[in-house]
């Protein structure tokens, strides 16, 4: 009976572990953000005051108006003209006189299209399908946005941890010139011996001035990309945390991604649409020579009075409505012109599309393969971390105990912030090809911040 409970205690104990595994390989990578909640906010502001976006909300709302254009053709449409003139006339039946005449002519019509073969209705939907391509261009925008400034994010901590171990390696220059200045002056050691000391404190001071400059690029960088002040150099993490690798999460991914018929991505959406647009237009220009059918009503009047004798007038005044046919019977081969250049603009975007779609493919898989390969580099840069750190603490005891000097323990921890900058690297090159694999599949959390009204 023991026995029993024991199997079924471990059993449901087997299934807890596997439920938990699953749930786990079905969720999404860390994205740096995760790891860095200033980074989140960040990009929550990015999405508001990026120049970028703010560029981008404008092609929205020229998207906007010219679905507005294209919608116009189904309504009805309002026009008309007055014209007043002051002529004068030489008639028949005065010969030898000129007559100052007074016209008038006007004319308000309203005109409803009633038959165009889905000439009208094509554009419409176009107007609506461009104005869903700009929506896409706007995801994908601030995709490619996060993934820089997330880069450029993660760049400011690998570069003040390089600050930390250029500054002590230019500390350990300056001193080691300083005592071979010292030693030289004492005629212990020649001039020329204190040469290569001078240079490799210049060359330190050099690093030290490079690394300045490029945070301060990478922080500028940083604003313009987000339209708000990049945080200071002690705002910056001093560390990423060490990061862990599981396989499964990425194997679903690529299996889900890999299943898609038509897999959906903002880009893919995009070439799916202007297919779309083609066909259309297509039909449009096939349709270009047959005749088209109108509603019209309106007032119209013709009026003409002589001013020799103002009882002598001429007038009509006309309310009207009936069906207009316009047709175009020969356009000097035009429209043949047109039908086969948007067959062949509607063949080469399905071709487009498909090419799309192979390269897509072939790019997420090896994403996911570069995150392996990534996650194997970071777990070697770890081990000498852990190593160099392990090293240092035997020096500084060492030291303690008087079986090392001092210069020892700089070595050790010259190695250790060496080892640091390395391990972060590799942290950096892993949690950007989280992203970059997440943005290429369309599961980039990111997006979930961007809504349309």
């Amino acid at each position: 009976m023991k026995s029993s409970a024991q199997n079924y205690l471990t059993a449901l104990f087997v299934g807890m572990v596997a439920v938990a595994s699953l749930g786990r390989a079905d969720e999404l990578p860390r994205m740096p953000e995760d790891v860095f909640p200033q980074l989140e906010a960040i990009l929550d502001e990015a999405l508001k005051q990026s120049p970028r976006m703010l560029l981008q909300q404008l092609s929205l709302d020229a998207a906007s108006g010219a679905l507005t254009q294209a919608k116009a053709g189904l309504y009805p449409s309002i026009g008309g003209y007055y014209n007043q003139t002051e002529t004068k006339d030489k008639r028949e039946d005065r010969p030898g006189q000129t007559l100052d005449t007074s016209k008038t002519y006007y004319n308000v019509s309203l005109t409803q299209p009633v038959f165009h073969w889905g000439e009208r209705r094509n554009n419409a939907r176009i107007g609506e399908i461009r104005e869903q391509i700009a929506e896409k261009k706007y995801e994908e925008a601030y995709r490619s946005l996060a993934s820089e400034i997330r880069g450029v994010y993660l760049n400011l901590i690998s570069i003040k941890n390089q600050l930390v171990n250029s500054e002590f390696a230019l500390k350990q220059a300056n001193e080691a010139l300083r005592s071979g200045e010292e030693r030289a002056a004492q005629k212990l050691i020649s001039e020329g011996a204190v040469f290569p000391l001078r240079i490799s404190a210049e060359q330190a001071a050099l690093n030290v001035a490079t690394l300045e400059s490029s945070f301060l690029y990478s922080q500028q960088h940083l604003e313009a990309l987000t339209g708000q002040p990049a945080p200071s150099l002690e705002d910056i993490p001093d560390e990423i945390p060490a990061q862990a690798y599981y396989k499964p999460t990425y194997d679903n991914l690529l299996s889900d991604f890999m299943g898609q018929r038509d897999p959906q991505t903002p880009t893919l959406d995009v070439l799916r649409q202007q297919i779309e647009i083609d066909q259309l237009t297509y039909k449009n220009q096939r349709k270009r020579l047959l005749p088209k059918l109108n509603f019209i009503v309106g007032l119209s009047q013709d009026e003409q009075s002589y001013t020799i004798n103002n009882a002598q007038k001429y007038g009509v005044q006309s309310k009207y409505v009936g069906v207009t046919v316009n047709w175009q019977i020969f356009d000097g081969f035009a429209a043949r012109g047109a039908v086969r250049s948007a067959l062949a603009s509607k063949r080469q975007s399905e071709q487009s599309y498909r090419m799309a779609v192979d390269n897509l493919q072939r790019t997420v898989q090896n994403a996911a393969r570069n995150i392996a390969l990534a996650s194997h580099q970071m777990a070697i840069s770890d081990k000498l971390l852990e190593n160099s750190l392990a090293y240092l603490n035997f020096r500084q005891e060492d030291f303690k105990r008087g079986n090392a000097s001092e210069a020892d323990v700089n070595q050790a921890l010259a190695n250790y912030y060496s080892a640091r900058v390395s391990a972060i690297n590799s942290r950096i090159n892993f949690l950007m090809k989280q992203v970059e694999f997440v943005s290429q599949i369309a599961r980039d959390p990111a997006m979930d911040k961007v809504t349309f009204e």
